[in-house]
């Protein structure tokens, strides 16, 4: 067993993100800046991963408004005896879910004492994205409802292989195959291997989302058809998306979208 494939970055879906703060400028735009975090599940699949479902163990006890969580995890010395290493921190209970809030919390500080997910602490605050179609909601203090999609997590936050629109500098046939991140067939999940199903939708996915960074780099005549924002944006959507059912049918809904507007943009060109 090695340890150090718990400090592996976790993939893009396995990503929550929390708003920090925001606000609503002179002009009425809406500005605000989140923070990654990483699930529960995804600790526990990366706990089952790395250690076996029976490799590792977490014992939960309740100190005032806090929980701690000891998270210890067993070790085979050369001589063959059984050690367990054990890290243990803590959480306060959340508003909104206070027991489950409070586990959840502290599952993951002592998680984090291991090193999963420790790479999100080198993140510094991002700008979110205000969009219609944003996956997650805010409110400003004036109650103003809006809804908002998270900032492209950067590569070396990333598994290999995962990074948003790879290679797809050039809109090249060759360069646009070269994109398509890799799937692992052999991948852990929640049943310890993916199902044939699964690699055929994250495949489809992959290659959805090869051919949508391909739209969003498209040049003529050597300038640039989307800018930076718009790609950025886009990039955020496609990073936050799950790969599974619902999720192709978002993406294809996206790549619709994108290259729509990239045609129409080419008929002003024209005209």
């Amino acid at each position: 067993m090695d340890l150090s494939n718990l400090k592996e970055p976790f993939s893009a879906e396995d990503i929550e993100w929390r708003l920090q703060q925001c606000g609503e400028s002179k002009d009425g735009k809406i500005w605000g800046k989140c923070l990654a975090y990483i699930t529960s599940r995804a600790v526990q699949e990366r706990l089952d991963e790395v250690c076996g479902p029976d490799g590792w163990r977490s014992e939960i006890r309740k100190d005032g408004d806090a929980y701690l969580c000891t998270l210890s995890i067993r070790m085979k010395r050369d001589d063959g005896s059984i050690e367990w290493i054990s890290r243990t921190d803590g959480a306060d209970a959340t508003d909104k879910e206070s027991v489950k809030g409070g586990i959840s919390g502290a599952l993951k500080r002592a998680a984090v004492q291991f090193g999963i997910g420790r790479y999100l602490y080198d993140l510094e605050e991002g700008w979110i994205n205000v969009c219609e179609n944003g996956k997650y909601f805010g409110k400003t203090k004036t109650d103003k409802q809006f809804r908002w999609m998270p900032p492209a997590l950067p590569d070396w936050a990333l598994p290999k292989g995962e990074n948003t629109f790879r290679g797809s500098e050039s809109n090249s046939s060759n360069q646009a195959s070269a994109s398509v991140p890799e799937t692992n067939p052999s991948t852990k999940g929640r049943k310890g291997k993916t199902t044939a199903e699964e690699d055929r939708i994250k495949a489809e996915g992959n290659a959805i989302i090869s051919r949508i960074g391909d739209v969003m780099n498209h040049e003529e005549n050597g300038h640039k058809s989307f800018t930076e924002d718009e790609i950025t944006n886009v990039r955020g959507i496609v990073a936050n998306t799950r790969l599974d059912a619902n999720g192709i049918s978002e993406l294809l809904e996206l790549e619709k979208v994108v290259q729509e507007e990239l045609e129409s943009r080419l008929q002003k060109m024209a005209a």
